[in-house]
């Protein structure tokens, strides 16, 4: 008799924990707290605040933030008190998180993934806000917050590098790279300064889409497999080709190239027909009065080149005591209105791949172009190896352009530098 009557307690212990499980309980609670055990809601509009919510959000543009409180609070009737941070969010979270004065919602950078990824401080959302972020955000931008199939955050606005073009000197942008190196022969004039197409080189994040464009993936298809560079690999020595041949195109030594502010002075002086470079220069450009436009990168080999792209995303704290209104606050970053404070306020770029109805944005002469690369974009790793990148391939890239090195030679020489590099570890 008693057997059985432990066998029952056993099955109702069991069921217990299964159903807990099954629920999504997000973190422990003290006692005198109610257990958050998720929204149930199938959509984004059935889940409902919790009573008595009150949120703060952390992001480095109070200004965008004060914006976003207002018409969140209008929209949910949930206060949200907005601070300033900037670099170190993260660490911030995991400090002042467990006394409960952290952040309830706060934006980083997706290169602080793993980062937070591996100290517990990102929430896992509901499976409605899941679905909502994937109808909206192309994979460029979600696979920025995924691990194992699990989405921990939301990203929110972009930087990417797109083709800026004199209009005065091109009727109709190029499509292909090819097209652009061959319209160099005849309209390069190197004792006048004047180039068909510059680009810097020395700094591997400019040079990313060239060295990619054989299908060179950087620590695997994910970008975090930190321990294969995938430097020795045929994909990465035709791209290296790529950068030796692109010498014909600007024949220029790779210290002055690898000189940002006489590149784009260049460029606004009206000597170059096309120019790459990201949304960080558009305002300058503007204002120099240059007649210009903004297209997406050209195809190599009839191969789209794929530039890094740096992502903003917004993360839901574990150690929020409102974890429904805070994942509502972070999944109205990504409304239509959230899109539109971001560009009204902060002159940003959203992760939408649908901006019709962005505010501003939408006719935006300019910004639209960053937002169609975002579709054919690689996230930058977020492995803490890539400072070993950024050091190998500006080395190797310089000399490769310079012809002191062959893409084959230069091979070699970053597998021998990243083995070096993995001794000082």
């Amino acid at each position: 008799m008693k057997k059985n009557i432990s066998k029952k307690i056993l099955a109702a212990i069991l069921s217990v924990v299964m159903i807990s499980s099954l629920t999504g309980c997000k973190k422990a609670l003290p006692e005198d707290e109610e257990v958050f055990t998720g929204s149930g809601a199938a959509t984004v509009d059935e889940m409902t605040p919790e009573k008595g919510a009150k949120l703060v959000f952390w992001t480095s543009n109070k200004e965008y933030g004060e914006a976003v409180a207002k018409a969140f609070e209008a929209k949910y009737s949930v206060p949200v008190t907005v601070a300033q941070e900037g670099m170190g969010t993260v660490d911030k979270i995991a400090l002042s998180g467990p006394s409960g004065e952290g952040a309830d919602v706060f934006i980083t950078g997706h290169d602080n993934f793993q980062k937070g990824l591996s100290s517990g401080v990102f929430m896992e959302l509901e499976e409605a806000i899941v679905d909502n972020v994937n109808s909206k955000v192309s994979e460029s931008g979600t696979k920025t917050v995924m691990k194992d199939g699990k989405m921990y955050g939301i990203p929110i606005s972009i930087e990417v590098n797109c083709l800026f073009y004199n209009k005065d000197l091109v009727q109709t942008p190029a499509t292909t790279l090819e097209e652009i190196m061959d319209g160099a022969k005849t309209f390069n004039d190197p004792a006048n300064n004047k180039f068909n197409f510059l680009c810097t080189i020395g700094d591997a994040y400019y040079e990313f889409p060239f060295l990619a464009a054989q299908g060179f993936e950087l620590f695997g298809p994910n970008g975090d497999d930190g321990d294969n560079p995938g430097f020795d690999t045929d994909e990465f020595e035709k791209g290296l080709e790529l950068i030796a041949a692109l010498h014909d195109t600007m024949p220029i030594s790779s210290t002055d190239l690898n000189n940002k502010s006489s590149l784009k002075a260049n460029f606004i002086d009206g000597n170059v027909a096309y120019y790459i470079t990201g949304p960080w220069d558009v305002t300058q450009i503007k204002e120099s009065g240059v007649n210009f436009g903004i297209t997406t990168l050209p195809t190599y080999q009839g191969n789209q080149l794929k530039p890094f792209a740096g992502v903003q995303c917004a993360f839901v704290s574990t150690f929020t005591k409102y974890p429904i209104a805070a994942e509502l606050l972070a999944n109205f970053l990504i409304s239509d209105e959230g899109a539109s404070i971001l560009y009204n306020e902060s002159n940003g770029i959203t992760t939408l791949s649908n901006i019709d109805n962005v505010e501003g944005l939408s006719e935006d002469p300019y910004l639209p172009a960053f937002v169609k690369q975002f579709e054919y974009s690689v996230p930058m790793p977020s492995v803490s190896r890539i400072s070993y990148f950024w050091s190998i391939a500006a080395d190797i890239d310089r000399a490769v352009f310079d012809g002191q090195l062959t893409p084959a030679d230069a091979r070699k020489k970053a597998i021998e530098n990243w083995k070096a590099l993995l001794a000082t570890e």
